[in-house]
């Protein structure tokens, strides 16, 4: 039986702040009733009190195995969430919601769904904590970023502006209007002076978005400052260390940039790999390379492969199915394999770290006339061939906007004299393809990148935003016409016209941020100077 008297003195003792003594008396009671549910719970809270939530999970696991209440289950969910275990946590607080209805779980199980990209559930339980508690901030903000990441940007900015007419003091608000200003307006100014309303409310997370409003308006001296003040209050964040590190990249500080970047997040592969390289280690005999990020990405850096090769004995790719027969081709001494396949004892490596593995720097990118190459698919006309590709896609909602262009501004490339546009866009969300039938739609055959690559090599010029079908393009050799924001990736540093990644591609890139009118207007006179 339970010894209440001792429990309660435990709780005493821990609201005292004597963790140690009561630490000892919570094991005592716990040697005498192993299987008791209520000390099992009252530990596993403990140690949610003091931070340790490593120990909170594994009593509280317990706990609920043998009865589970509304408390025990919330507290687990909520120490699977501070070790961002976030699918986990999720899981557990829709199991709590059944036992106990409360904002704190509503909140935390919201943001785990956000986490881990679960939009469609993320939107279903903001509308029912929406529903439940109408005058909560957390529910109006977290109904307001649902809407945001389901598309519906206007009305999410609706909610949000009628919502700080009543509650001026929300930070959250403040932040949410601030991105929303980002998004549908590409206002960076005006959205840095929401952010700034946010932070004078109390919310130090603003610090980050400061940073990426001014990083956006090419204020890199500002960028870096706020990033830095974010990093004082947050030193171990993950992703302004990495942000803080790609702006750096965008300046061409190799070295100083990839120490950062090199800290991006690691978690979806660390249950791949137990034996990642670092700078203090030598290379091995067998080494995989993990193509981490966009496709893009594993299409850009697979250039570094030779220079590996003289490290090595062996080499592994674990990348995607689609890409394994052009990569196959190209790279024989290869062995490509998927990611079920990796051996986690093998020294690994993300691809995206190669240059920086093997310190080869930005005044070195090596083979910048192309390094791919693909049989070329026959296609009969007597127009000026050009690929189309209008649509980004993979990353957050705000990379995706920012690179994305709307294929209604496209229309004039359509109507031009002897030039037969190509459509290279897959994933077709805008339904341009739908929409502009004079376009050949060569997309809807596309099965592998190999099939592309075919394509990209039949057609005189190709035009691209920032996606896997420019960086393909670059790689084998093709004309592009590279379409880039404003604020471009880390990847195209503050180049306008040309790039040293890829010698066939010429840079269009905003002179304003809220217009492609000019990049259009320099690509139509190409176009006609290329046909005529």
């Amino acid at each position: 039986m339970i010894d209440i008297e001792s429990l309660n003195k435990a709780i005493a003792l821990t609201q005292k702040g004597l963790v140690k003594e009561a630490e000892a008396l919570y094991l005592k009671l716990l040697k005498s009733e192993p299987e008791d549910y209520i000390v099992l719970s009252a530990l596993g809270l403990f140690y949610v009190n003091i931070q340790n939530y490593e120990k909170a999970s594994l009593y509280l696991n317990k706990a609920c195995s043998i009865k589970e209440t509304a408390g025990t289950v919330s507290a687990l969910g909520f120490a699977e969430f501070e070790q961002r275990n976030f699918e986990k946590a999720s899981e557990i607080l829709e199991r709590a919601l059944n036992l106990s209805e409360n904002p704190d779980i509503y909140n935390k199980l919201i943001l785990s769904l956000f986490q881990i990209k679960n939009f469609p559930k993320a939107i279903e339980y903001s509308a029912k904590m929406y529903q439940k508690y109408p005058e909560n901030t957390d529910a109006i903000a977290h109904m307001v970023k649902s809407l945001t990441q389901s598309g519906k940007l206007i009305e999410a900015e609706k909610l949000c502006v009628g919502y700080l007419k009543e509650h001026q003091d929300s930070s959250s608000l403040w932040f949410h209007l601030g991105y929303l200003k980002e998004l549908i307006y590409s206002d960076d100014k005006q959205a840095c002076e929401c952010y700034k309303m946010a932070l004078e409310l109390g919310n130090n997370e603003a610090y980050y978005n400061i940073a990426v409003s001014y990083q956006k308006q090419r204020d890199f001296k500002k960028a870096e400052e706020f990033y830095n003040k974010m990093l004082e209050i947050y030193p171990n964040d993950v992703d302004t260390l990495t942000s803080l590190g790609m702006c750096k990249l965008t300046q061409k500080n190799f070295k100083e940039g990839y120490d950062l970047f090199f800290l991006r997040d690691k978690s979806a592969l660390d249950k791949k790999t137990e034996n990642p390289w670092n700078i203090n280690k030598a290379w091995e005999k067998e080494v995989v390379i993990l193509c981490d990020q966009g496709f893009g990405d594993h299409i850009q850096f697979i250039r570094y492969l030779p220079f590996l090769k003289e490290k090595t004995e062996k080499i592994y790719v674990a990348s995607h199915p689609s890409l394994a027969k052009i990569f196959k081709e190209n790279y024989p001494y290869a062995e490509f394999i998927t990611y079920d396949e990796i051996n986690p004892k093998m020294q690994s490596i993300r691809i995206t770290d190669l240059a920086y593995a093997l310190n080869i720097d930005f005044d070195n990118i090596p083979y910048p006339e192309g390094y791919l190459k693909s049989e070329k698919k026959e296609i009969e006309t007597k127009k000026l061939k050009v690929g189309l590709c209008w649509e980004a896609g993979g990353a957050g909602i705000r990379t995706m906007i920012n690179r994305t262009i709307n294929i209604k501004l496209l229309e004039p490339f359509l109507n031009l004299e002897n030039v037969q546009i190509f459509s290279f866009q897959v994933k077709d969300t805008l339904k341009g393809n739908e929409k502009y039938p004079q376009m050949i739609n060569l997309a809807k055959d596309f099965k592998t990148f190999d099939d592309t690559a075919k394509a990209l090599m039949a057609m005189d010029v190709v035009i691209s935003v920032d996606t896997s079908v420019a960086h393909l393009a670059g790689a084998l050799g093709v004309k592009t016409f590279l379409m880039l924001p404003f604020a471009s990736d880390w990847r195209w540093f503050e180049d306008t016209n040309k790039t040293n990644w890829y010698n066939s591609v010429e840079i269009f890139k905003q002179t304003n941020p809220i217009s492609w009118e000019k990049p259009i207007e320099d690509i139509i006179c190409k176009l006609k100077e290329y046909s005529s």
